[in-house]
């Protein structure tokens, strides 16, 4: 009876030491224990993943309101999301270009599909959530890092994907095509103990078009106009297949309320320098102590260690 009573009390004292290493760090800060780190990695993950499906149905606005940062909280104003191209500051940016934008152009596809295809025509536009493009990323090869006081996370991802485009010329609708071959670095946050996208950018490394070949059957098999029509007025130029933010010039970006994006990640070529960018991030005890993955910090200055 004794040795079970010694044993288990050594067991007990064992646990309890165990505890002790996990919250105390090599400074005596308290740090979040092993499994807290791995769950918060898993959830981390899967807020990225549930970002990919929302994207993939064209539920941009749904998704700032439940995976973004709360438009009335204290990080409201930092928020970031950004490309080679642009960057949209503030999560009421977000909202507009990311959000209302895409639902915006996503109504007014649609009213072209409704003179091509008779079954749509009937279907009120605000609510038929038809016409958007397509945007499936992936998000693979993670590196997570969750900072020691548990209360931000930091991660990269490859993300092979691709993205399909409506275009209505007349009575014919093409579908264009392209590939994703890019690379995703973000900054998350816990609110109100839910993890939240607070910086994310895109890096891309290869975008090529999709062949005709490949999305010719998902038209409606109508050939789009000639170059000239028949008043001899040239056509309609082709429209790009890329997504809507990456059409954007630089006057629109600016006229939008955006700003630029001053590194310009420059897409592979034989010439460029081999480098892991963006950079994976580090172990790192609290936020103030690492570099922020978003471009601008809250003054709208530019934040030049992001990407070094």
């Amino acid at each position: 009876m004794k040795s079970k009573i010694l044993v288990t009390s050594f067991i007990a004292i064992s646990s309890l030491c165990a505890v002790s290493a996990a919250i105390a760090g090599p400074d005596n800060r308290p740090v979040i224990s092993d499994g807290e780190r791995a769950l918060a990695m898993w959830q981390v993950q899967n807020l990225m993943s549930r970002h990919e499906y929302y994207h993939a149905a064209g539920m941009n606005l749904l998704e700032v309101k439940d995976l973004w940062v709360d438009e009335n909280g204290p990080n409201a104003s930092t928020a970031a999301f950004f490309s080679p191209a642009w960057v949209m500051q503030g999560i009421a940016t977000v909202k507009k270009f990311y959000g209302e934008q895409h639902e915006s152009d996503k109504i007014k596809t649609f009213q072209e599909l409704q003179k091509v295809y008779p079954e749509l025509a009937k279907m009120d536009p605000n609510t038929a959530d038809i016409g958007g493009e397509f945007a499936m990323h992936t998000s693979t090869t993670p590196i997570i890092e969750v900072a020691g006081d548990g209360k931000t996370a930091k991660g990269i991802w490859y993300s092979p994907g691709m993205g399909l485009m409506p275009h209505v010329q007349g009575q014919s609708v093409q579908v264009g095509g392209v590939f994703f071959w890019e690379k995703y670095a973000g900054d998350f946050i816990k609110e109100n103990g839910v993890w939240k996208i607070w910086h994310l950018g895109m890096y891309y490394d290869f975008t090529p078009e999709l062949p005709g070949s490949m999305t010719a059957s998902l038209g409606n098999g109508v050939k789009p106009p000639d170059q000239a029509t028949s008043s001899g007025a040239p056509a309609p130029a082709p429209q790009s297949n890329r997504e809507a933010g990456e059409r954007m010039t630089p006057e629109q970006i600016a006229k939008g309320g955006m700003l630029p994006n001053p590194y310009q990640y420059p897409t592979w070529s034989p010439s460029r320098k081999n480098v892991i960018t963006p950079r994976p991030p580090q172990p790192y005890y609290t936020f103030s102590e690492t570099f922020s993955y978003g471009p601008y910090d809250a003054n709208n200055q530019y934040n030049s260690p992001w990407n070094r």
